[in-house]
């Protein structure tokens, strides 16, 4: 996360979770488990799945319409324009792609292509490289330029390339994604399981 988005991020997160609010989180985290998969406290891959949840619960018109319609005592003017901001957030199946101080993430499903910003935490970790393949995550422009929300989820490098053959698909955008991440959380808790055992058209669903 950038510096703005980091200072009101765990604010709007804990305003969406206002029990006013939860028949909407409630459908949108039925909706989730039902594409993505079930988890619990107990799964290895809680805590960021719990991330990309909540990513799902900012991102959504009717929450935001709800807070911004009723803000907390504690949201200000920084709180409203991430919020405004979040109306715009893209969601994609992004390749890295260093690029000087930071990088460019590009979407290998639309090509859409986003330089972040510098001081993006995520630019940071991923300009240092490491094992991770393609992330699913939502673009964000902040004050200081575009970010990464912190509910981004890495897909494992060795299932780049059966998974460059699943975007061939022809299945829609936000269908073909979650049905990659429901691969994900099956290939993690299969540990005899290979990528290529997971990521197969077969489990595309029809």
């Amino acid at each position: 996360m950038t510096p703005s988005l980091a200072a009101v991020h765990d604010d709007m997160v804990a305003a969406a979770a206002d029990p006013r609010l939860a028949p909407r989180v409630d459908a949108i985290r039925a909706r989730f488990v039902q594409r993505v998969g079930p988890f619990a406290p107990s799964d290895p891959w809680f805590e960021e799945r719990s991330g990309a949840f909540w990513d799902r619960v900012l991102v959504d018109a009717g929450v935001r319409e709800a807070l911004l319609a009723a803000p907390p005592p504690t949201f200000g003017a920084d709180h409203r324009e991430v919020l405004g901001a979040l109306a715009r957030a893209q969601r994609g199946l992004f390749e890295v792609r260093p690029s000087e101080a930071t990088v460019d993430v590009v979407c290998v499903a639309t090509g859409a292509a986003f330089r972040l910003a510098a001081s993006d935490d995520a630019a940071h970790a991923m300009s240092r490289g490491g094992e991770g393949g393609w992330i699913d995550g939502w673009v964000i422009a902040t004050r200081e330029g575009v970010a990464l929300l912190p509910g981004l989820l890495v897909h494992p490098a060795e299932a780049t390339d059966p998974m460059r053959e699943l975007v061939k698909s022809g299945l829609a955008f936000d269908d073909l994604l979650d049905a990659l991440l429901a691969m994900r959380h099956r290939l993690a808790s299969r540990s005899r399981m290979r990528a290529r055992q997971v990521y197969r058209a077969e489990a595309l669903p029809r």
